[in-house]
């Protein structure tokens, strides 16, 4: 590798410092960095956090670019180097001495009145489908391949990818998966119901969430966000229909820094 995509999160790195920094030892190294995305690349090394990984990701849209997260703030679950390591991570970079991991991702689409939308919305850890703002319990319906799995009362419902399993899915109770898995996560938010679980299903099985929002004792208004970061309303009675992805997102990694490192370094900190 020797030409770098660098993106930085300007809220973790606000005078550009351990950029700048980076960009010097690329610079050192006889090798290339820029910050134009729409340019040729063989690497994206992000600055920031889990979030920012997630939303280059959506940046690249879908081209062949691996990334490598270098850790900005809390402890995450995708970045792979420290700050402090910079210098070499770059040199193992540039000496090919590195590991890629392909991250599944899903794609969802809404079908509203019978018609299916043209657009379509892919994400890396998950979509979301929950009520809006300070409005009331929502009722969602969860099919699996058009066999109804259940019906859920409550704040709404996560399908995670096996990245997203360690994020929103975690808090909501669901299950951590190991990122190279091929599958997908069903969780409820806040059920109204103290025996409702995760469902697992196969990375290939359809899976459609079907919004009620017509019960008296149910009426609220519902909200669908793609990774966390891109919302759209939702109608009574819209289907939304999720799916693999054929894209993935290629993510960097050492031999030293493998997923389950960085559970046990996150779950101690949390004890």
């Amino acid at each position: 590798m020797k030409r770098f995509l660098v993106v930085t999160n300007r809220n973790k790195d606000r005078d550009l410092t351990v950029t700048n920094d980076l960009i010097r030892i690329i610079s050192e190294r006889n090798a290339t960095a820029g910050t134009d995305p729409d340019r040729d690349y063989d690497c994206c090394i992000v600055l920031g956090g889990d979030g920012t990984i997630i939303s280059t990701s959506r940046l690249l849209n879908g081209r062949n670019i691996p990334i490598l997260g270098i850790n900005l703030g809390h402890l995450g679950f995708m970045s792979s180097v420290e700050k402090d390591d910079i210098a070499r991570a770059v040199d193992l970079l540039i000496g090919g001495d590195y590991l890629l991991e392909d991250r599944m991702m899903i794609t969802a689409g809404i079908s509203r009145n019978g018609i299916l939308a043209d657009r379509e919305y892919t994400a890396l850890n998950d979509v979301v489908i929950s009520r809006l703002g300070f409005s009331r319990m929502i009722s969602t319906r969860a099919y699996v391949n058009d066999a109804l799995v259940n019906t859920y009362f409550g704040d709404g419902i996560i399908v995670s990818t096996p990245t997203g399993s360690t994020g929103y899915n975690l808090s909501a109770g669901g299950p951590i998966v190991t990122p190279e898995a091929e599958l997908m996560v069903i969780t409820p938010i806040c059920p109204h119901s103290l025996n409702m679980r995760s469902v697992v299903v196969a990375a290939n099985d359809q899976i459609k969430i079907t919004v009620d929002t017509s019960r008296d004792d149910y009426t609220g208004k519902a909200i669908m966000t793609i990774d966390g970061q891109e919302p759209i309303e939702l109608e009574n009675e819209d289907i939304v229909e999720i799916k693999r992805s054929t894209r993935v997102t290629k993510l960097i990694r050492f031999n030293d820094h493998g997923f389950f490192k960085v559970l046990h370094l996150k779950l101690s900190d949390q004890s």
